[in-house]
């Protein structure tokens, strides 16, 4: 059996540690990989704090709801304070497992945030290497380490609930969207339609505008045009740029349509809103000289 872990203090106990002074507080974290020898645990009244596992590969058996259930790879299993842990794992099965405990005031309500209970999330590297980092901060110990181990579990406890989602969903066409979108934000002053943009995905029209509605919350056409006017919104404040250089460089050959489109999304001319940003940015002593 091949057990790393990592711990915020030097002293050890079964049963854990509860803190309530603070409103997180990850106690330990680990990986197991079991290659020769079964292993099987038994806590009657559980531990003191909270613990998630993540089985990566093979398998794990787990004694939940009183009756025992065999959890295939991609799994997540929750355990609160105090809950009874029955569980095995068997070498045959070729487990590769991680796990982390944690405690503080806030944890029930960080859970619910993040949907975090028993359930199915695939087989995620992402998630892998956040327990990765996770293991090595608390191993290492280095300056603000405590910091490091808070923000990776928050993004650890994101990526299980965004695996979570695209398990319950049809995921084959995120790629595609998401390829889509790194495109648009390099090239979006080029002259992109719903049907350059769908070909693009390899997706029928009214297939891709459903899909990419549903995907970024606005049609596709309205995401450009966001994009495109703060695109605008940074040429006009970092540069002294006419509005027509500026309406070409975000993709619009009419200066009158590009302003016609920034005012309808701002509520500000692009001259006014050149204006309103030079005068807040000039100190009161500039214009007493004038």
């Amino acid at each position: 059996m091949v057990n790393i872990c990592g711990h915020l203090r030097d002293r050890r106990r079964l049963d854990g540690f509860y803190d309530e002074s603070v409103p997180l507080l990850v106690n330990c974290c680990g990986k197991q990989i079991f290659k020769n020898h079964n292993y099987f645990l038994k806590r009657e009244k559980g531990r003191l704090d909270y613990q998630i596992i993540y089985i990566y590969r093979g398998a794990g058996h787990f004694c939940l709801n009183g009756e025992w259930t065999a959890l295939a790879a991609g799994n997540v299993v929750l355990f609160r304070p105090s809950e009874p842990q029955f569980y095995s794992y068997y070498a045959a099965d070729k487990p590769e497992v991680y796990w982390i405990h944690f405690t503080g005031n806030a944890c029930e309500g960080i859970l619910d945030r993040y949907s975090i209970e028993n359930c199915y999330i695939g087989e995620s590297s992402s998630v892998r290497q956040l327990f990765h980092l996770i293991i090595t901060e608390l191993q290492f110990k280095k300056i603000h380490y405590e910091d490091v181990v808070a923000g990776n579990f928050y993004i650890l406890l994101s990526m299980i609930h965004r695996s979570l989602c695209n398990a319950l969903r049809p995921s084959e066409n995120d790629f595609s969207i998401d390829r889509l979108i790194c495109e648009i934000n390099s090239r979006y002053m080029e002259n992109w339609t719903v049907a350059s943009m769908a070909d693009f995905c390899k997706l029928s029209e009214s297939y891709f505008s459903h899909t990419f509605k549903q995907r970024m919350g606005v049609p596709p056409m309205q995401f450009l045009s966001r994009l495109r006017i703060e695109k605008a919104k940074e040429f006009l404040t970092a540069n002294s740029m006419s509005v027509s250089t500026v309406a070409r460089l975000v993709g619009y050959d009419d200066p009158l349509y590009f302003s016609r489109v920034f005012r309808k999304s701002t509520g500000i001319a692009p001259h006014k809103f050149y204006h309103s940003i030079a005068c807040a940015n000039t100190p009161e002593w500039f214009w007493e000289n004038e």
